[in-house]
């Protein structure tokens, strides 16, 4: 059930944030230099998105801790569940403000990332996939031991399709509000979406100017909370059919495998970077 006073907390958080965007940039000192050979854009600019997320889930915690608000059984069935969620994010957050910074290479991340959500499988096995249930067939496929490769899967292609995905000025956090705004439609109107839903709005006020990127820290945590979320929804029978949830993730899924497969048809490593991305593509045939 929402809380009121969560939602007067997080406008109040979230606009300090807005206001004073530039000093907090300053302090973080993290920003995307132009390249004209695969970037759009052409002044230096903060990726600060990520923060915002982060700063936005501390406060969560810190309403927890305080008993504010409580932790939702439809997505943590206890606080050591949420413990072994939120480290995950953090790590993976901090995977990508580093790479921000020092830009890892493709084979270092995605070591990276799967040891972490392999991880996560062993920590918490209510995350894992284990049985697809699709619209136009009658018959349950069961994943059984393919469960833990199944699922990590879904996580890196997820979260690797949501970076190709990010290049222009709210095309991910429009996605990304879409995919939290359902969630939350479906999911009992949860407060813990809550603070999905005003970071995402931030950052589309300062995205939209200009002002600010989301850059990979914030990409590689939004896109694990949004996969996590919706395998928990799916899971509790809340969306019920693995379709729905595709139908929803499609877009940045089809950028990818349409650049895995001409990047390799031109042998080259499939997470080479270029100017094909669907972004890309639009701005050369209509601009910005």
């Amino acid at each position: 059930m929402l809380n009121i006073g969560t939602i007067f907390i997080l406008i109040i958080v979230n606009f300090f944030i807005v206001i004073n965007y530039s000093k907090i940039s300053k302090l973080i000192n993290i920003y995307d230099t132009p390249d004209f050979k695969r970037k759009i854009h052409k002044h230096k600019t903060p990726l600060l998105g990520g923060l915002i997320f982060f700063l936005n889930i501390v406060v969560y915690l810190f309403l927890l801790v305080i008993d504010f608000i409580s932790i939702e059984n439809i997505f943590f069935k206890n606080k050591y569940e949420l413990i072994f969620f939120i480290l995950i994010g953090f790590i993976l957050f901090f995977i990508g403000l580093y790479d921000d910074k020092k830009n890892l290479t493709p084979n270092i991340k995605l070591f990276l990332f799967f040891i972490c959500l392999m991880s996560l499988m062993f920590l918490n096995d209510e995350i894992l996939i284990s049985e697809l249930h699709f619209s136009f067939i009658n018959k349950i496929i069961q994943l059984e031991n393919f469960s833990y490769f199944f699922t990590v899967l879904c996580f890196l292609l997820f979260i690797n399709a949501c970076n190709m995905f990010d290049g222009i000025n709210l095309q991910s956090s429009t996605f990304f509000l879409i995919c939290v705004l359902f969630q939350f439609l479906i999911a009992g109107k949860s407060n813990f979406i809550l603070f999905l839903i005003f970071p995402l709005i931030s950052i589309i006020i300062l995205n939209s100017k200009g002002k600010i990127f989301i850059g990979d820290g914030g990409i590689y945590l939004i896109s694990f909370i949004i996969g996590y979320l919706f395998i928990k929804l799916y899971n509790q029978r809340i969306i019920i059919n693995s379709d729905t949830i595709f139908l929803i993730m499609m877009i940045p899924g089809y950028d990818l495998l349409r650049l895995f497969v001409e990047r390799i048809y031109k042998k080259k490593h499939p997470f080479s970077p270029d100017k094909l991305h669907i972004h890309h593509l639009i701005y050369n045939r209509f601009g910005y």
